[in-house]
């Protein structure tokens, strides 16, 4: 179902709640689904973006909490679409657990995401290294630390990058 038929939905069930509804509720609700129409959204990310536009903090708990209701906002899957996005990216995993937290995201989510699509980093490492070095770790070793340095910078810990350096058949002097 589009976001469209959900909003219409939602209206006609307000009307027949016959809920005091307010313009400034609607405008809220509007400004959520516009924002959750471009991208999924994190329910603490949702409500700082509502708070930050001058929304009154009550009428938007009330319109997040509607929207947690309706299953328009999930930080389960907001997890589950910054993992693809930023796996897709060739971004490491602690990079995407940091972003994660930082977007209000409970580690105990995070960590079941994690473990549900189980991504392969190492691959991504890989494909990584062939794309941006064309497969070669070699150098002098100052050439070759500034390569793990990008590497970890890109969110891959210290031990995934020396395995891959190591047994990832890269050439190495």
């Amino acid at each position: 179902m589009t976001l469209k038929k959900k909003w219409l939905r939602w209206q006609r069930q307000q009307k027949l709640n016959k809920r005091p509804y307010t313009p400034a509720l609607k405008d809220v609700r509007r400004r959520a689904m516009d924002l959750l129409a471009r991208r999924e959204h994190g329910i603490t990310e949702l409500s700082r973006k509502l708070k930050t536009k001058g929304f009154e903090p009550e009428l938007v708990d009330e319109v997040i909490q509607e929207l947690v209701n309706d299953n328009l906002v999930s930080d389960q899957r907001f997890c589950e679409s910054m993992i693809h996005s930023r796996f897709n990216r060739g971004h490491g995993p602690v990079k995407v657990r940091y972003e994660l937290r930082s977007k209000g995201i409970a580690d105990q989510i995070i960590e079941g995401v994690m473990g549900e699509l189980a991504p392969d980093w190492q691959q991504v490492l890989v494909d990584l290294i062939k794309k941006k070095y064309a497969g070669s770790l070699s150098g002098t070793p100052a050439e070759r630390a500034k390569k793990v340095r990008f590497l970890s910078s890109r969110g891959f810990p210290q031990d995934m990058i020396f395995f891959a350096m190591r047994d990832a058949g890269f050439d190495q002097d």
